[in-house]
């Protein structure tokens, strides 16, 4: 968590003395130029500002000093603060987000914090998880519940997959509490979390569910790393009343969360605490997804091989009636470079970029281990054709005494769809 010291963030607005009259504090604007405001100080320790246009309006009453058209603002105490605990600054503006006014611990004047200034360093940091947070003043004491979510051992990941399938990693743990959890949901890049604020008190079993199905996407999708375990709590806000006690009871429900083994666990806040514990299950369901697609894919390929070259594009097109869950196909030549356009899904109702005869793809992983897998299903990343996140699946074959590389890519949420129906057959089977 980053440590942000508020004077870094504070702008020096010069100052003026109190005692100054109308006329010579028109100078001073007049020295400064470029200031709309300056701040008033009385033996160094700021009273507020007084503005430019205040002063003119009041250049004919000589009888006026500085400090009687001061503007008294809000004073901040200089003070080290995490990226997290920023957007609750927001919380001193008033409606009118008048500037604060940053003093040292004698209260002499340091410098002045703008809104806008904030709010920009605050982006930096807290991405989509600022307007979450900035309503949990309002809730406090209310109905409501507050959800976190994180990925232990991301950092060996990140080593392993690299920051891209790190972020999507995250983003897939996003997607699955967004459809668990009715609410405002938010995802912070910077603490790694996800978020999320809603009236509902989620059962023992809705998490549970939740974790089993992170546990069987991050299976499929990263067969060669480790698995992957989670962490997570709940407190419910009505016994909440400030920020301090908020942080207080977020910090003891982490502590509790560290060094818990080879297990994903949740916390319910409240008296008792509750556990939930998620282990994860036998990855013989996630290896008959696997193998279906490998079958599938196999099956795609004879038909191709049966088909005169010119119709392959019409042949892969017509494919998707049996194997929907594909979200496009393209063929490669010998040397990678791509030598039919994106055939895509007519089923996909999402954005999706038309790939076009001629890209290069010789340096693609799934270009290059196709040449020497049986049939290639890639680690997941983010799909140029989508910015969405997808695994590729890919074969090379020979026609004509040529070889061609078949390559699939499947929508992430198709994965989603497959695993539940897989393990809605395997308990039916049972």
């Amino acid at each position: 968590m980053k440590a942000i010291d508020l004077a870094d963030l504070s702008t020096g607005v010069p100052k003026i003395e109190h005692s100054l009259g109308v006329k010579e504090a028109l100078k001073a604007f007049e020295e400064y130029g470029i200031y709309d405001f300056l701040v008033v100080v009385k033996e160094n320790k700021p009273i507020g500002i007084v503005k430019r246009l205040d002063l003119i309006r009041a250049q004919q009453r000589d009888y006026l000093r500085v400090g009687d058209l001061a503007h008294p603002l809000m004073k901040l105490k200089v003070a080290t603060v995490s990226s997290e605990e920023l957007s609750y600054l927001l919380n001193f503006f008033n409606f009118e987000k008048n500037p604060l006014l940053l003093v040292d611990k004698k209260g002499n004047y340091v410098g002045v914090i703008f809104y806008h200034v904030l709010l920009h360093h605050i982006s930096l940091f807290k991405e989509t998880a600022i307007p979450l947070f900035q309503k949990l003043t309002s809730l406090f004491g209310q109905d409501h519940y507050f959800y976190c979510f994180y990925i232990r051992g991301l950092f060996a990941f990140k080593e392993q997959f690299g920051s891209t399938s790190t972020e999507s990693l995250q983003r897939l743990l996003y997607e699955s509490v967004r459809q668990s959890i009715k609410g405002d949901v938010s995802l912070s890049y910077e603490e790694k979390e996800v978020y999320a604020l809603s009236k509902e008190r989620l059962k023992e079993e809705n998490i549970k569910e939740l974790y089993q199905e992170f546990h069987k996407e991050f299976s499929l999708l990263y067969t060669q790393s480790e698995p992957m375990y989670l962490s997570g709590y709940c407190i419910p806000l009505k016994s909440v009343g400030t920020f301090e006690e908020f942080f207080r009871i977020s910090a003891e429900l982490k502590r509790r969360l560290e060094d818990v083994g080879d297990a994903s666990f949740f916390i319910f806040y409240g008296e008792p605490l509750s556990v939930v514990l998620c282990e994860y299950e036998r990855k013989e369901l996630i290896y008959s997804i696997k193998q279906k697609i490998r079958e599938d894919f196999e099956r795609i390929l004879e038909v191709l091989k049966k088909t005169d070259r010119d119709l392959w594009e019409f042949a892969l097109y017509d494919l998707f009636k049996e194997y929907t869950y594909f979200e496009l196909f393209y063929i490669m030549g010998e040397s990678g470079l791509q030598i039919s356009n994106n055939v895509i899904n007519p089923r996909i109702n999402y954005p999706i970029k038309t790939g076009k005869k001629g890209a290069d793809r010789s340096e693609k992983e799934y270009f290059k281990r196709a040449s020497y897998e049986d049939v290639y299903i890639s680690n997941i990343y983010i799909s140029q054709a989508t910015d969405d996140f997808c695994i590729t699946v890919s074969k090379k074959f020979l026609f004509g005494g040529k070889s061609y590389t078949l390559a699939g890519d499947i929508n992430y949420r198709e994965i989603y769809r497959l695993v539940k129906e897989y393990a809605k057959e395997s308990q039916i089977n049972r």
